[in-house]
């Protein structure tokens, strides 16, 4: 009987951490979407056009390369770099 409560005390448990992994995983997602959005922010004709254009790549990005997470974040730090080279030559 003590080994069927600890099987359900145990599978509770992992239940927990799978719920609290899943949702740190959609937080620092969102933060990746906030820097994003934060970078892509320049100040100049078109702007918005190509800040959705950058948002949607990172879209394609994210449900491409999700089970790679090597391969996500250089991706990540590729389409950081070329955001930032794009508003340097806005300014």
């Amino acid at each position: 009987m003590t080994d069927f409560i600890e099987k359900l005390r145990l599978k509770e448990m992992a239940e927990e951490d799978r719920y609290f992994a899943r949702r740190d995983l959609e937080l620092i997602d969102a933060l990746r979407k906030k820097r994003l959005a934060e970078l892509a922010r320049c100040s100049s004709f078109g702007a918005k056009r190509q800040a959705k254009r950058f948002e949607d790549r990172f879209q394609r990005l994210n449900m491409r390369l999700k089970k790679r997470r090597g391969k996500l974040w250089r991706g990540y730090r590729a389409l950081l770099d070329e955001i930032n080279r794009a508003c340097r030559h806005r300014v």
